[in-house]
């Protein structure tokens, strides 16, 4: 389980099949197993440096998140697992991915960037208006949504200056694709019959 709250950023530094070399800037070490989210998707350290990790990213994974077309030196949104007992300053983010959304809209708004993703039609009953979503692993607050009939599906959220320069979103475009995780408890009330 993860917050949402971005620890650090790194670089692919290496993909060799399924393997993916990520430098970062902890100062405490890495634990074999353990796990870690990459631009919010949770994956497990299988070996560890001074100032890397490396993690398999099988097909499955890759296929349904941005990690399917990730190339070395990309940029990547990390934060370790979640502890019991610590403040959790963001929502509830598992690390499993739900889709690649596509951002539609980049814009600088007085002080303050405003990102429009769109997403699947199917995907939109999940978002609320002030609810909780992952994107690219960073805990956010849906500050506008398409109407639920509307012809695409949508969301829009606010950026403050700290999160767009401390994450890996102030080097995405229109067009880029991003992960996103929609709010946990949204999914299971959706499923309540």
């Amino acid at each position: 389980m993860f917050t949402g709250i971005i620890e650090s950023v790194g670089v692919i530094k290496s993909i060799k099949g399924n393997r993916f070399v990520i430098t970062h800037d902890y100062e405490e070490s890495f634990a074999l197993g353990e796990s870690i989210s990459l631009n919010g998707m949770c994956s497990t350290v299988v070996a560890s440096s001074a100032n890397t990790i490396e993690v398999d990213i099988i097909q499955e994974s890759r296929k349904l998140t941005t990690f399917g077309v990730a190339k070395v030196g990309d940029l990547v949104n990390l934060e370790r697992a979640a502890k019991i007992g610590q403040r959790n300053s963001g929502h509830n983010v598992t690390g499993h991915i739900d889709e690649v959304g596509s951002i539609i809209g980049l814009d600088f708004v007085e002080d303050f960037w405003l990102v429009r993703v769109q997403v699947k039609k199917s995907h939109r009953p999940w978002l609320v208006h002030k609810g909780s979503v992952g994107l690219e692993g960073i805990s956010l607050t849906v500050s506008g949504v398409s109407e639920l009939k509307a012809a695409e599906a949508w969301f829009e959220v606010s950026i403050i200056p700290h999160t767009w320069e401390n994450t890996t979103l102030k080097s995405r475009t229109v067009g880029d694709g991003v992960n996103v995780e929609f709010d946990i408890l949204g999914k299971y009330a959706l499923n309540i019959t």
